[in-house]
């Protein structure tokens, strides 16, 4: 959905509303897990985040927050969203003077630990309305080999809305901005520590 002004909170909650009881609108739900699905550009970023089960659990606990949403073009409704599967939320983004409000829902959220590795991870997939279709995912691990914690992003998603397909090389140029602030705006978030 597109605005030409910034949506109120009543009208991204009739969105939210009006999506709640939609289908994802994507074949390949919970891809995120293995292998990309053909015919879908994607988008990877990392970063080390720093050391150590306090800078993972304080990275957990931005990643639950929605840190990666809090930037100065972007914002995620509503903000104190459960992370568990099934929530539906709208991301809410700014760009070239005007405002899109795209609903997705959490498709999946694994935790846990395996061969020396504590890993948190969830994904998002696009729902009817959505400007584009695709999947996301956000994933945090601590490797007790190095101490190193470190954030993923994996994204595959290709153009939904006919104004996404004209803005076809500036979406994709958007998602990689996202990616990387957001990996910032977690690591910051990581640094403050879980009560900041």
């Amino acid at each position: 959905m597109f605005y030409l002004r910034q949506p109120s909170p009543a009208r991204i909650e009739a969105v939210l509303a009006a999506a709640r009881g939609l289908p994802f609108s994507y074949p390949e739900v919970g891809a995120t897990r293995s292998l990309t699905p053909a015919g879908y550009p994607t988008n990877h970023h990392r970063l080390r985040l720093g050391t150590g089960r306090s800078r993972f659990r304080a990275a957990v606990h931005a990643l639950r927050g929605w840190a990666m949403y809090r930037l100065p073009w972007t914002a995620l409704h509503p903000p104190g969203a459960p992370v568990e599967a099934g929530t539906t939320v709208a991301t809410v983004i700014h760009h070239l003077g005007f405002w899109s409000v795209n609903p997705c829902r959490v498709v999946y959220v694994e935790e846990g630990e395996a061969g020396g590795v504590a890993r948190f991870s969830f994904a998002l997939g696009t729902v009817a309305g959505h400007a584009e279709r695709g999947e996301e995912r956000f994933t945090l691990e601590w490797r007790r080999e190095d101490d190193a914690v470190s954030f993923e992003i994996f994204a595959f998603a290709a153009a939904e809305h006919p104004l996404a397909w004209l803005g076809y090389p500036y979406t994709r140029l958007l998602q990689g901005r996202f990616g990387r602030q957001a990996l910032e705006a977690v690591r910051r978030a990581a640094e403050q520590g879980p009560h900041a």
